[in-house]
Formats: C-alpha cells, sequence, structure tokens
C-alpha cells in the first residue's frame, strides 16, 4: 500500500572467476527488463507458479504463519488484514505483466541507484577439517525394531 523504502536480494553462486560477469549480468537483466524485454505473459504465469507452490509449501510451516500475519494489528500498515493471507492466491493469479512493467519503472532500478556486493565463502585462517567427516548422531526413541515400546 505504501513503500518508504526498502531492498531487493539476488543472490547468484559463481565461482570467484566469474563473480563479476555473474553481478554484471543481474544488472543487464535488471535493466533489460525495465527498459527493452518487456515480462511476457509466459514469464508471468511461470512465476506465478512458483510463487503459490512456495506459498502453499511454506504454509505447513509456524514460522511462515507468523510471518505472514505480522503486522496484521500495526497502525503503520491500516491495509493489512486477513484477507492478505486468505486471498494470497487470488492476488497472485491477479497480477498482470503491466503491473509488473508499472512496478519496475516505479523503483528505481538505475544504474545509480543500486548497490551491489560480490562476497565469498572462505575457510578461517588455521583451520583443519575434522579427520572423521561423519557427524556421530544419537539414537533416536524408536530407531530399534519393536519401536519405542521396546
Amino acid at each position: 500500500e505504501r513503500l518508504k523504502g526498502g531492498w531487493f536480494l539476488v543472490t547468484v553462486t559463481a565461482s570467484k572467476e566469474k563473480a563479476e560477469a555473474a553481478l554484471e549480468a543481474c544488472k543487464e537483466t535488471i535493466d533489460a527488463l525495465r527498459t527493452t524485454s518487456k515480462i511476457s505473459q509466459d514469464n508471468i504465469e511461470s512465476a506465478k507458479r512458483v510463487v503459490i507452490n512456495r506459498h502453499e509449501g511454506e504454509l505447513r510451516t509456524a514460522r511462515y504463519w507468523a510471518e505472514m500475519m505480522s503486522g496484521l494489528q500495526q497502525e503503520s500498515i491500516p491495509l493489512k488484514g486477513p484477507l492478505a493471507i486468505t486471498d494470497f492466491n487470488a492476488v497472485v493469479e491477479a497480477i498482470t505483466t503491466k503491473d509488473l512493467q508499472m512496478s519496475l519503472s516505479c523503483f528505481g532500478f538505475e544504474e545509480s541507484d543500486l548497490y551491489t556486493a560480490i562476497g565469498q565463502t572462505v575457510l578461517p585462517e588455521g583451520y583443519v577439517p575434522p579427520e572423521d567427516d561423519i557427524v556421530p548422531t544419537a539414537p533416536m526413541v524408536g530407531m530399534q525394531r519393536g519401536g519405542a515400546l521396546h
């Protein structure tokens, strides 16, 4: 309902040598979506399926329910109510290519508005991997023949 600020995160896994090229490819894709390569109906239908399937899978977790319900009673988010949860699929299905193109033009994806970073995973200096890579686990109740009441 209102966008005062926020951020978008794009994460790409690439080798150290190709990290810069991956970053440039992401920036070029965002720029192309904004200018020359408009979002197609096929793009949007595919994205809708992904978003709805992820939503339906996440509904099985308490964490997701807590995230979805956060802000329901906050005055700073007056238009968020229970319908934000119950009508999620209908809202996703109603999104059009025009909606997304308008969003892209409003969010300020100009090169000068982007902040980028390349991170890398490194092992701490002096790290010595354990000799045995298998971590032993304690047996769980019911792991013997006959079940938990054995």
